[in-house]
């Protein structure tokens, strides 16, 4: 086996883009014994060497991410926190755990000067750190990342209701995330409503039969969506193909044969 994938390793130097292509489709059905190979030969003197290896690592990187996510929707103890960290790392592929593990950090250690402890003090500490929410007219990618958010204070409505019933959790008292027409507010176990689009606002009581639970799972899928809508929309090839598969995958499906030609597998027709 060794010598076979240093075989295809050095063919991926070959100057036939169609003899590389094979090389990798090749190398990439060994994914789980070509790790320490690639590993001897990244940092190449031969640059088309070393940056067809690049590419593997990174493929295979995408393609774990992409496990994982389907693992932790499927989980029944899923972390919203978690959740959301895979859905940033679908789009922003360049980053790390450790990294958005440390901006969460620091939002909580920030938060430690005012220890709220209920529905009134977190908006009061949400409104203080200055979150907004996006235009509802503006679709962009940022708004549903939640690097973007943390760092520049502005998000989707649902994703500034998940960092603040995050944050509740952590100083352990429960808000849930509820969606009333098309917003999305917060609520706790007294029936006080919180909305991060009036300026995290108190609103008045509403009719529980007026409102939509939503769970953790649901919030992190749908910020899933709305990047992949966004990536369509913006006809991004590299994030419809890298979000899809995640999506797919979630469903049990490993193709995007739901999708039209160029994105899906077959041309309109056949």
């Amino acid at each position: 086996m060794r010598n076979k994938l240093n075989s295809l390793i050095s063919l991926l130097d070959d100057d036939n883009i169609e003899i590389v292509q094979e090389a990798m489709a090749e190398l990439l059905k060994h994914e789980a014994e070509i790790n320490e190979y690639l590993a001897e030969h990244q940092e190449s003197e031969k640059p088309e060497l070393r940056k067809r290896i690049h590419q593997l690592q990174a493929i295979m990187i995408m393609r774990q991410r992409r496990e994982n996510f389907a693992k932790l929707l499927k989980s029944k103890d899923l972390s919203l926190l978690n959740g959301l960290v895979a859905v940033h790392l679908q789009w922003y592929d360049n980053d790390s755990e450790r990294f958005l593990d440390e901006l969460w950090g620091r939002f909580f250690k920030t938060s430690k000067r005012f220890a709220p402890k209920n529905i009134s003090e977190i908006a009061y500490f949400m409104r203080k750190c200055g979150f907004q929410t996006s235009p509802t007219d503006s679709l962009q990618a940022d708004s549903f990342c939640i690097g973007p958010v943390l760092d520049d204070l502005v998000g989707a409505d649902f994703m500034l209701c998940a960092l603040a019933a995050q944050l509740a959790e952590e100083w352990g008292f429960e808000l849930e995330i509820v969606r009333v027409m098309n917003d999305f507010l917060l609520i706790d176990k007294q029936g006080q409503v919180l909305s991060p689009a009036n300026s995290w606002q108190l609103l008045s009581d509403i009719d529980s039969q007026k409102y939509e639970a939503w769970s953790k799972k649901q919030i992190v899928e749908l910020a899933s969506t709305m990047l992949f809508t966004f990536a369509v929309s913006s006809n991004s090839f590299r994030y419809i193909h890298t979000i899809g598969h995640s999506l797919a995958k979630v469903s049990g499906e490993e193709k995007l044969d739901f999708l039209p030609y160029p994105y899906g597998a077959k041309k309109e027709g056949k």
